[in-house]
């Protein structure tokens, strides 16, 4: 029965043929995508729900750890700072020994001045001046001075004791053990 169709509607017919099969092809693949559009919304959504609940914590992470840095930089230079002040909270204080001087003086011995100063190995010798009401009264504080056990030496030069009353006197204190 093909051979009773001319050549020309032959041709239309294929034509047409081929029109209709794209054509259901194209509407079949377009409802594929679609249905995977409709499908893939759902998911979309709970991806971009996630997101936004995942979000807040971490930029409250990333801050916790921009303040951890600077909190732990904070806490590397306040260490740093406490083992200077334990280093020289072991040093000899000059509030110290002040004190302990000043509980060494006997009641003829008035001291005016201190001059003290620090080296890398401790306190230097400490200059001491002040009034003496006899030259027996200065030679007794040198005495208790030297008995005391955290001073080593007492440098009392002889010009101080050329007066025989109301001296002036400037004493240089060497500390025992000052590292």
């Amino acid at each position: 029965m093909t051979n009773l169709i001319p050549q020309t509607a032959k041709h239309e017919v294929a034509k047409e043929y081929w029109t209709r099969v794209v054509s259901i092809w194209v509407f079949i693949l377009s409802g594929i995508f679609i249905i995977a559009g409709v499908l893939l919304i759902p998911v979309n959504v709970i991806i971009n729900n996630r997101i936004d609940i995942y979000s807040g914590p971490a930029q409250e992470a990333v801050k916790d750890v921009t303040e951890y840095d600077l909190s732990s930089s904070v806490l590397i230079k306040s260490s740093a700072r406490a083992g200077l002040i334990m280093k020289l909270d072991e040093k000899d204080r000059f509030s110290r020994i002040v004190k302990l001087i000043e509980s060494l003086t006997n009641p003829g011995v008035k001291i005016d001045n201190f001059d003290f100063s620090r080296t890398d190995t401790g306190i230097s010798p400490i200059a001491i001046s002040g009034h003496a009401d006899t030259r027996q009264t200065l030679a007794e504080f040198r005495e208790i001075l030297l008995s005391s056990g955290e001073i080593e030496d007492v440098l009392l030069p002889i010009s101080n004791l050329a007066r025989d009353k109301d001296i002036t006197f400037n004493v240089t204190v060497t500390m025992k053990d000052t590292k």
